[in-house]
């Protein structure tokens, strides 16, 4: 069962609801296409028909054609136009834990010549509106995955995001966090709508070697993490209320 995860960094944690990767069956994909952002600037122009009235940097409005805030029915239809996925290569997943239902799919390559990787369209518990989406490469979508291969990736996209033109003020490069990740890029736009990519690792033993016992564990990388999320602080997901017990 996937768990809401809190990442301590040092302006406090960051809820990320992280649905559990199913593995699905899919016909080989090509997708060309980065993530979804959008200017702020020529977004809000558009939308008030004012050029004068701009907003600085980019916003975070989902993944390729999904955006927050979409039903289940228009994200399957945005999955299946960017990916070419037929309806059976998607699979909806609950989150009994958060009350959410997820669109999982698996696609061979988000960019050319990356690794193959699982996409998680996650809808929320009261509105059944989209408020996250992970993609995840590495582990369990590779059975053995390439701990260089995930690293090239992560630097890949640390490059592409770090040109987007966030606020410095509010990104964050390179930290390694306690719970085994590593925070590759982070950075918030305006509306404090979160952009997340993690290194996770675990232990493994460390390499026998003659006149050595018990070497040394060493981490190592099994999963790259890449989230677009809504609303960090107040994700819509299944909650008691103080004071119900």
């Amino acid at each position: 069962m996937r768990k809401t995860v809190e990442t301590a960094v040092a302006d406090g944690p960051i809820r990320i609801v992280r649905t559990p990767p199913v593995l699905v069956v899919a016909a080989a994909l090509v997708a060309l296409t980065g993530a979804f952002f959008v200017n702020a600037a020529a977004e809000g122009a558009a939308r008030n028909g004012n050029a004068g009235k701009e907003t600085a940097g980019p916003q975070v409005v989902g993944f390729r054609s999904a955006r927050f805030g979409m039903s289940m029915s228009e994200t399957l239809e945005a999955m299946q136009r960017d990916f070419q996925l037929r309806r059976e290569d998607i699979l909806e997943q609950p989150n009994e834990e958060d009350r959410t239902s997820s669109l999982v799919a698996t696609v061979t390559e988000i960019f050319p010549d990356s690794e193959p990787a699982q996409v998680v369209f996650i809808h929320g518990y009261k509105r059944r509106k989209l408020i996250q989406v992970n993609i995840l490469w590495g582990s369990p979508v590779t059975d053995e995955p390439d701990p260089q291969a995930l690293v090239t990736t992560a630097d890949v996209l640390r490059k592409y995001f770090g040109q987007l033109g966030f606020d410095t003020g509010k990104t964050v490069m390179n930290t390694r966090v306690d719970d085994g990740a590593f925070i590759v890029f982070r950075a918030t736009d305006e509306q404090k709508r979160m952009v997340l990519l993690q290194l996770i690792s675990r232990k493994v033993p460390g390499e026998e070697r003659k006149g050595v016992e018990n070497p040394e564990s060493k981490d190592r990388v099994v999963s790259l993490w890449l989230s677009y999320i809504e609303d960090t602080g107040n994700p819509d997901i299944f909650r008691i209320e103080k004071g119900k017990f």
